[in-house]
């Protein structure tokens, strides 16, 4: 899958896990978009058919609805109790489990917490 970091996902510690199982990463400061509005980041990441990876769940449900046109949106909700949050490892199984669906992703929007397995 080609993969775009959004400023709050991004990690070096992500992008390497995602890029060790074979996907694709891109990052905001490699976009040259690093800490610009929400819709910047879809926007960049839709002209290049990257599918967005946030934990920023408000402003991007919000954006899907207004913006459907786009090559996906993948959230991860967090929690106030940390020992629930998905691992850096959790979030690629899911993103795996994902593929592996053969679901449509371009124009969706999936919560990566419901496709750990």
């Amino acid at each position: 899958m080609n993969i775009y970091l959004d400023d709050c996902a991004y990690s070096k510690r992500l992008k390497r896990q995602l890029e060790a199982a074979g996907h694709q990463v891109q990052t905001p400061f490699e976009a040259g978009i690093s800490g610009q509005p929400d819709h910047i980041h879809l926007r960049h990441a839709a002209e290049h058919g990257l599918v967005l990876l946030t934990y920023n769940a408000a402003d991007f449900l919000d954006l899907h609805d207004r913006h459907p046109d786009h090559a996906g949106v993948l959230i991860v909700y967090r929690e106030a109790d940390l020992t629930k949050n998905m691992s850096y490892a959790d979030i690629v199984r899911a993103i795996q489990n994902l593929a592996a669906a053969d679901v449509p992703v371009a124009g969706h929007l999936y919560v990566l917490n419901h496709w750990q397995w």
